[in-house]
């Protein structure tokens, strides 16, 4: 398995302007040069989708986002 390039380091709620681009969720990571990248996620259907951050970063982030969907499936 790869090493992450990035770290969680908050889970929020979305802005109203990020709520209008469909986020139901934010999570913010940051790689090793202190660069934050905000990553925009929704459910859909009975999966999730995420955007706003490159490739890396949102494949570092599958995981956490499917905690969040499995966590609201309850």
């Amino acid at each position: 398995m790869n090493p992450k390039h990035t770290v969680l380091t908050s889970q929020r709620r979305p802005t109203a302007g990020e709520r209008a681009r469909g986020a139901e969720v934010v999570f913010e990571r940051e790689n090793t040069n202190g660069h934050i990248f905000s990553i925009l996620g929704c459910r859909s259907y009975e999966s999730w989708e995420q955007w706003g951050a490159p490739q890396a970063v949102l494949v570092d982030n599958c995981s956490t986002m499917d905690r969040w969907r499995r966590w609201l499936a309850y």
